[in-house]
């Protein structure tokens, strides 16, 4: 009977042995699969990267290639507004030019006929009298007379000459000087009787010649 007993309890850890070992067996295998999924997964992903990335790379070389042609489209442009500019530039410097020339043309023939007017009429004393005394006074209330004098004054019938010297302590501004005094000589009233006004200059002084006649 104790025979008996000691068999059944054999064969039931014999039994119990198995399905251990069969549950430990399976359970390792499952183990095994779960654990190797993630890094197939991983693998998977690591080499779509890889073939991705050429792409990437040549993506980024297109887009680098397009922005500097953009660039140079801009840059070619610009170059081009510039050099219509540069032109139009030249076109008025000519132009200044052509009229200056024809300015001081104009200048030296009406000179030229106020000389020979000036030589052929006669003296008008009376006429020099006045017009010394507005340039003088025109010297003073516009605070010229320390920088400039009138050195020579003669009128004749309808023409008048004379002539402002620059002071030395404001010979280095005499350029200066004789377009700040002669813009304001225009302004004054006794000065509108004249038609026709000449002058010429240099840093030390300024001569004029006017007309009553145009």
């Amino acid at each position: 009977m104790i025979y008996k007993s000691n068999f059944v309890a054999m064969l039931l850890c014999f039994s119990s042995g198995v399905a251990l070992a069969s549950g430990y067996f399976l359970f390792f295998k499952d183990s095994t699969r779960v654990s190797s999924a993630p890094k197939q997964a991983v693998i998977s992903s690591a080499n779509t990267q890889v073939n991705n990335q050429p792409t990437t790379l040549q993506g980024l070389v297109q887009v680098n290639k397009a922005q500097e042609a953009d660039q140079q489209t801009q840059l070619a442009q610009h170059v081009v507004e510039l050099n219509q500019r540069l032109e139009k530039k030249s076109i008025q410097l000519k132009q200044s030019q052509q009229q200056l020339k024809l300015n001081q043309s104009e200048s030296v023939e009406l000179d030229d006929e106020l000389a020979i007017q000036f030589e052929q009429e006669a003296d008008n004393l009376e006429w020099s009298y006045e017009l010394e005394v507005a340039l003088t006074d025109f010297l003073i209330i516009n605070e010229f007379a320390d920088s400039a004098e009138l050195t020579a004054l003669k009128c004749k019938q309808t023409i008048c000459k004379f002539e402002l010297t620059i002071n030395q302590h404001a010979v280095n501004y005499g350029a200066k000087l004789w377009r700040e005094l002669n813009d304001k000589l225009h302004l004054e009233p006794w000065w509108q009787q004249f038609k026709l006004s000449a002058s010429q200059s240099n840093d030390a002084r300024i001569e004029f010649t006017v007309s009553t006649q145009g």
